[in-house]
């Protein structure tokens, strides 16, 4: 009798087990991806308001909606390094608080001690949006019509010209410096927290270079506000087909920054699957795809293992950078 209980015991056991889901939750809850998501879905985007990375965050979470039906909050916040701290190591991993960031931005501040730990390596990513490339502008009335006559400037008034870009220590300060090596030149550095006010700076006359990427920079260059000089694609981009790359004008220089929603480490497989499901499903539509053309984004696709390899790389580009502008001190 008691070996049948045993049995017994040992087949209803089984049986719930098996209507639960791999990490034992019943079928049903709401932590299942059949459920996910129930609630708002909240994105941190580290930068201010009108950033290139706020304005794609925006475009995403709009077609979210529209397609799925998904409520997505972006919640705008300031210093991209004390965001990703906070985000790491707090309680993030219930798949309702994303994160917005890029792996070569996060390895580029591991790199230059900004960051105490490598948080690309152990950051999820749902997949990349978009590849933003390098420009370099001026002023409409700006009296520098070429990069070659902005950088022999630079060179006759070492240090004067002031150069507006996003943070400080960091991948756009490593690209910038590593540009003026080559070119042996010197400029101001000016760090600002996000690219709508090193915009503003220069077109309020405060500053003689906006070095963004190209979403931050095409509606005003589209409007004659700012005229651009160079771009750091490998080709010259299609909407802007007579502004030259720096490797045409003589600079090795090929760089750009991916956009991509993250997610902590501790998320759920079932609900990271859902999202990286729907974030691809989001961008291979073509009203999606348009909206992100026409801030200057380029619509492209990359998984989670292509991320992670993507920041290592880059983690030893920016490292052989930063080496060789101390080498060089």
């Amino acid at each position: 009798m008691k070996k049948m209980l045993a049995i017994l015991l040992a087949a209803l056991l089984v049986l719930s087990l098996g209507a639960c889901g791999n990490d034992g939750t019943a079928e049903g809850d709401p932590k299942t991806s059949d459920a996910y998501p129930e609630k708002a879905i909240t994105v941190i985007v580290p930068f201010s308001a009108g950033g290139e990375h706020d304005l794609t965050a925006r475009v995403v979470a709009g077609r979210l909606n529209e397609m799925f039906g998904w409520n997505v909050v972006i919640q705008n916040t300031s210093g991209d390094v004390a965001a990703t701290i906070e985000y790491m190591n707090g309680d993030n991993g219930d798949g309702y608080t994303l994160f917005m960031h890029s792996p070569e931005v996060m390895s580029s501040n591991y790199a230059s001690g900004l960051l105490p730990e490598a948080y690309y390596k152990d950051m999820i990513y749902l997949g990349n949006f978009v590849y933003d490339p390098l420009t370099i502008c001026v002023a409409a009335d700006s009296p520098y019509q070429t990069l070659q006559e902005l950088l022999e400037a630079a060179k006759a008034n070492p240090g004067t010209l002031n150069w507006a870009s996003v943070g400080s220590g960091g991948l756009n300060q490593m690209n910038a410096e590593n540009l003026w090596n080559i070119a042996d030149v010197e400029f101001n550095y000016v760090p600002y927290d996000d690219a709508s006010k090193g915009r503003a700076a220069v077109l309020g006359g405060h500053a003689d270079v906006f070095h963004s990427f190209a979403g931050g920079a095409k509606s005003t260059v589209d409007s004659g506000q700012l005229r651009v000089l160079a771009v750091g694609s490998e080709e010259r981009l299609d909407y802007w087909p007579d502004v030259p790359t720096l490797k045409e004008l003589g600079y090795d220089v090929v760089t750009g920054l991916t956009r991509c929603w993250d997610t902590h480490p501790d998320t759920d497989p079932a609900i990271v699957e859902v999202l990286t499901a729907k974030f691809k499903e989001c961008l291979d539509d073509p009203q999606t795809q348009q909206q992100l053309l026409d801030m200057g984004q380029a619509p492209t696709w990359m998984t989670d293992e292509e991320m992670h390899e993507y920041g290592e790389y880059y983690y030893g580009v920016y490292s052989d950078i930063l080496a060789r502008l101390n080498a060089e001190e």
